[in-house]
Formats: C-alpha cells, sequence, structure tokens
C-alpha cells in the first residue's frame, strides 16, 4: 500500500567498527558511491548489485606461503563464509580479490570483513566494512502523484497575462513521496505527449531537503516547489500541454514516473503587427518602404520614427536599427529624443558613410519571441556644395615657379557631415615636362585622418623641385576625395585647376 512503511530508509553504515583485535584494515569495494552530506554511506550502485561484486584486500605483512606452509584469505558476508582462496606461493598483488555471487547482494546494510591465516597458521581478522545495498526504488504516493499547480492554472491554464504577473514563471509542487533520501534526483516535463521527454529542469536533493518522520521509518519531506519558464512554454506552443515528474535515488534504481497532467497553455500572445519605421527628414518615407534623404535637410542627424499604430506595452523597450550591425555607419540605440517619445535620433556621423547607397532601417522591440520590425530603405543622396582645394600661390589661374618660393601648400575649407572619422586623398595630375604624351601624378596627401569637425583642413604641400617635374605652360588638375565609410568607397570633391608657369 502507497501509506505503508517501506524497509527503505538504508542505515547509514558505521566506518570506523573498529575491534581491538582486528587488526587488518576492512575490504574495499571499488564499485561504492562517493559519499554525500546527509546521504546514506558506503553506498552500492543498483547496477552493481545485479552482478557479481568484487571485494578487493590489501597485501597483508609478513606473508611466506609455500606448499607445506600455504596462507588462507576467508571473507564473509554478514558472518557467512562468501569464499576461501588459498596461496602456496607468493602472492600477486592481481589475485587480493574475491567476486561475491549475486545471491548475497540483497537490498539493506551488509557486513563485511575478512580473515587472513599465515604461514605459520596464525589468523588475523581484518576490521568490518558495512555497505548499503538499495534494490527499492522510491514511492510515489498514488493518492496524489501529479504535480500540484496553482488553481487558476488548473482552472484557466497558462496565458499571457499570469506569466506577466508572475515573473514569467510558473511554479508546481512535487508532492511528498515515501523513501526520499539526499541524492534522489528529481526531473520536471512540459511536453505535448504524455509521456514526452521534454524536460524542463532537474534537481539534486541535499540533507536539507530531506526529513524523517521517525527514526528508522520511511522518510519523505513537504512539496519540492519547481517552476516552468515562460521561454520554455512559449517555445513549446499553445494548446494541451503535459506536465510530470520522475524521481531517481542515488543508487540508481528503477525511475519512477508520476501520472501527466493535462494543462491548457495559451501563453503565446497573438502576433503583433509591427508598422514600417521612417526617417522623418526623408522625402516619400512616411509608411512606406523607400525613401530618399537629401543631406542638406538634416544637417544635424535625422529622426528615426517608430509608428504610434505600433503597439508598444509598458515596461517594454524598443531599440532602433540603422544600417546592418556591425557594419561601417550602423547604428542603435533605446534611448528616445524624449522620455515616452517613439522618436530617435540618428546621428549625422552615421549618415555620411552610407551616401549614394540604400541604409536599411528596422526596431526591435525588446521582448521573447518578438521579431524585428519589416524593414525601411532610405537611399542617401550625395553632399552638395562641396569646397574647391586652395593654394595661396596659384594667382589668376595660375603657379608661378619663379615665385612661388620652396613650395606650395594646399588646403580644404568645410563641408557637410565633416568628421574626424573620415579620410581624405589629395593629388596632382599634369604633363610630364620630359614626356609631353605622359601623364604625371604627384601626390600632396594619401588618406589623410580629417582632424577637427570645422575649419581650414591644411592638406600637404608639393616642393619646387617636385612641380618642376610639370611641363610648363601647360595646365594641371589638383584633385581631392573624400572617404566617408572608413576608406571603402571615395567621394569626388570639385578639381582646381592652373597653369605652370616660370616668368
Amino acid at each position: 500500500m502507497a501509506n505503508q512503511q517501506r524497509s527503505k530508509p538504508l542505515a547509514n553504515a558505521s566506518k570506523a567498527s573498529v575491534l581491538n583485535f582486528n587488526v587488518l584494515v576492512p575490504p574495499t569495494v571499488p564499485e561504492l558511491l562517493p559519499d554525500i552530506e546527509g546521504g546514506v554511506e558506503n553506498l552500492l550502485p543498483f547496477a552493481a548489485s545485479r552482478l557479481p561484486l568484487r571485494v578487493e584486500f590489501p597485501m597483508w605483512a609478513n606473508s611466506y606461503p609455500s606448499v607445506q606452509f600455504p596462507e588462507h584469505l576467508e571473507l564473509y558476508w554478514n558472518e557467512t563464509l562468501v569464499e576461501k582462496k588459498t596461496w602456496t606461493q607468493p602472492i600477486s598483488p592481481d589475485e587480493l580479490f574475491i567476486l561475491v555471487p549475486t545471491r548475497f547482494l540483497s537490498h539493506g546494510l551488509h557486513a563485511l570483513h575478512y580473515r587472513v591465516t599465515l604461514f605459520n597458521n596464525s589468523q588475523n581478522p581484518s576490521r568490518k566494512l558495512e555497505i548499503n545495498i538499495d534494490r527499492e526504488p522510491p514511492e510515489i504516493i498514488e493518492d496524489d502523484d501529479t504535480l500540484l499547480f496553482d488553481v487558476d492554472i488548473r482552472r484557466e491554464g497558462v496565458t499571457e497575462d499570469y506569466l506577466a504577473a508572475f515573473g514569467d514563471q510558473v511554479a508546481a509542487q512535487i508532492p511528498p513521496y515515501w523513501g526520499a533520501e539526499p541524492g534522489d534526483t528529481l526531473r520536471w516535463y512540459w511536453s505535448d505527449d504524455p509521456a514526452g521527454k521534454q524536460m524542463v529542469g532537474m534537481r539534486v536533493l541535499g540533507k536539507d531537503d530531506v526529513r524523517r518522520l521517525t527514526p528508522g521509518s520511511a522518510t519523505t519531506k513537504a512539496p519540492y516547489t519547481v517552476t516552468f519558464t515562460g521561454d520554455f512554454i512559449r517555445q513549446t506552443g499553445d494548446g494541451i500541454r503535459f506536465a510530470r515528474y520522475e524521481i531517481q535515488d542515488r543508487a540508481g534504481t528503477t525511475t519512477q514516473r508520476s501520472l501527466a497532467l493535462a494543462v491548457t497553455s495559451k501563453a503565446s500572445p497573438p502576433p503583433r503587427v509591427l508598422h514600417r519605421p521612417f526617417i522623418r527628414e526623408a522625402v516619400g518615407s512616411d509608411q512606406n518602404s523607400f525613401s530618399t534623404l537629401l543631406p542638406a535637410d538634416a544637417p544635424n542627424g535625422v529622426t528615426f520614427v517608430v509608428p504610434e499604430a505600433t503597439e508598444i506595452k509598458p515596461g517594454e523597450t524598443v531599440t532602433i536599427h540603422w544600417g546592418v550591425p556591425g557594419t561601417v555607419g550602423a547604428y542603435q540605440t533605446s534611448t528616445p529624443i524624449a522620455a515616452g517619445s517613439r522618436d530617435y535620433l540618428v546621428p549625422r556621423a552615421h549618415i555620411a558613410p552610407h551616401m549614394n547607397s540604400q541604409v536599411e532601417l528596422y526596431y526591435q522591440i525588446n521582448t521573447p519571441n518578438q521579431p524585428p520590425s519589416p524593414s525601411h530603405f532610405v537611399t542617401v543622396r550625395a553632399i552638395i556644395g562641396l569646397p574647391i582645394v586652395q593654394c595661396a600661390k596659384i594667382q589668376n589661374a595660375q603657379l608661378n615657379l619663379r615665385t612661388m618660393g620652396e613650395k606650395a601648400e594646399f588646403t580644404l575649407g568645410e563641408w557637410q557631415y565633416r568628421d574626424t572619422t573620415q579620410f581624405v586623398n589629395a593629388w596632382i595630375e599634369g604633363v610630364d615636362r620630359n614626356d609631353l604624351t605622359k601623364v604625371l601624378i604627384l601626390p600632396i596627401v594619401d588618406a589623410l585622418p580629417v582632424p577637427t569637425e570645422g575649419g581650414i583642413m591644411a592638406l600637404g604641400s608639393i616642393s619646387k623641385v617636385e612641380l618642376q617635374k610639370l611641363a610648363l605652360n601647360y595646365q594641371f588638375r589638383v584633385s581631392v576625395q573624400v572617404s566617408f565609410d572608413q576608406q571603402a568607397s571615395w567621394l569626388k570633391f570639385p578639381d582646381a585647376a592652373a597653369t605652370l608657369v616660370d616668368a
């Protein structure tokens, strides 16, 4: 009967049951499990009790066996002789064991000792080793063996509102059971089948999880609380789901399985409609898939808008994405321009890298299992009104070698979206003085980092010696290009031109 006491629990072994005349150390059983705090000591795994059990012995002193004077080892199991081994020659260490037949391996506490008879017929008994053999599994109480859920769960099932109110989890209790011991393993499951194996969690009982009803009786404990996370419940979908638990003791006897309890799961919210974001400053942007941004319309950055039609629940946060995360010019933030607003600022430094290309934008509501919004694509036009490279030594579209001094210095004025993350190339392209059919390139600067966001930028200089390589009375061109995307591409700025003279 479920409410009757069982022979379990096993008694704790006394490792130090020593008698003064027992001079040899106890035997060794390699299969024994390591002891745990509060648990049964010297516990034999259930699987080991189904096979002959190896018992090992250390070598004793003063051993001189011979044909005339043999030595003997006798193993006793609860004072019953198991086997006697005899040696008439020196003993090898790999001979010091006896296999105990399975008929001895019954459930309960057993005492093992051995006795050695030396060549001179003196007898030396060992101290005892007490071991526990567990062949009886724990026992689930038949009258109440299902998981215990809150009455609201039994009546209404698991709902989105319930999870929101209880920390996104459902608690249940495993009822007390007979034969509980420290080291027992509890597992609980949530599946779409009564015998499903979708395990939610596992717990190993400690000494504080178990109490004895009376000394020597079966053991039990108040119900054990386990949890089912909202994530796990949602992942298994809505509908009728089955919750159950399993118990297995430390010895590994047969797993005990509860009945499965049918629970209705309605935890997955209906799909939320997320409307496309848009850029307030872009043309044709609102609620469309594509729009165009003129940089002149966004000198200080752009406003990323999450539409009012998108439902955002209290406590939820939104992360907006401008560009593919991890790429040049990408930007993300969860901080709106003002508290409670759906407008987010994308700084101007993140706009320039997307010039002459298309940037993808979307947002993510930071709630479990919520996919991102549909994407919107903005074509960013190139900036206009770019500055022309300047050189103070160029007068009336001429550069005079005779009056220029030792070098000609070049500068560049301000431009929209100028930033210290950008780079500048500048060079002179002219005709080779020694070969009028050949184009000659004189570099001014190569991938020069932009030092400031404003003011006149010094590019570099070309020496008079270098300029003398160009053909006289031929026009040369000064070219500049700027990279806004870590040198992946370059935007051509307007050229300057002058004629090289020497007069």
